[in-house]
């Protein structure tokens, strides 16, 4: 049988090996993410007449985009951790709202922002985490009517809170495998104003949901 002092070795060799299995994912790192983002429009007319009353349209639309990242993390326990990452996507969805007469077109361009991260490791390998940040998007906007082509074109940008949860695979000591969903609702933006209607201005909304995978690699 091994010795008082031989099982202390074997114990804290142990140890060490668990520690750096634990903290293996803690410092720098950059991946490549595809996610599927669905980008929704809102339009709240309000034309101010009986018989043309108060309007409210909403479209949608899916489609892939793709991106960097680059961020830190560091475990404050064995299990906990936090992080930090910047990223930027390139997009290319399109929505189509029509309210009554009014055709309001918008192109997402792209989004970029900071996302800080708060998790736990589940095993030694697999870890999930909550995410909150802030998202910026760039997009153009083109209002049109029914009856003529487009007649105002614009560019906004508009930023917002963003939520989400994740989860993390260590493929090996470097590569990790990446999925999160996030989301950010009822963001407020300023519109083109209509040129049938001098002055008028409509509320309107964007919304952006996304699923992402990526690929880390870890510093």
């Amino acid at each position: 049988m091994p010795n008082s002092k031989t099982k202390i070795a074997l114990f804290v060799a142990l140890g060490l090996s668990a520690s750096s299995t634990s903290f293996a994912k803690d410092g720098f790192s950059i991946g490549s993410v595809a996610s599927n983002v669905t980008f929704g429009h809102t339009i709240e007319r309000n034309t101010g007449t009986a018989s043309s009353p108060s309007i409210t349209s909403r479209t949608e639309e899916s489609d892939i985009g793709f991106g960097l990242s680059a961020g830190y993390q560091f475990h404050v326990s064995d299990d906990f951790f936090l992080g930090a990452e910047v990223f930027y996507q390139e997009q290319n969805v399109e929505t189509r709202n029509i309210n009554n007469l009014l055709i309001t077109e918008l192109s997402l361009n792209e989004t970029y922002g900071i996302k800080f991260k708060a998790g736990v490791d589940v095993t030694d390998k697999f870890s999930v985490y909550g995410l909150i940040g802030q998202t910026t998007l760039d997009f153009d906007i083109d209002n049109s009517y029914s009856f003529a082509p487009p007649l105002r074109d614009g560019n906004t940008d508009v930023d917002e809170i963003t939520f989400g949860i994740g989860a993390e695979y260590n493929i090996s000591d470097n590569w990790s495998f990446v999925a999160e969903y996030s989301q950010l609702n009822d963001v407020n933006f300023d519109p083109l104003p209509e040129v049938a209607v001098p002055g008028q201005i409509n509320d309107n909304q964007v919304d952006l949901n996304s699923l992402s995978f990526g690929l880390n690699y870890n510093f």
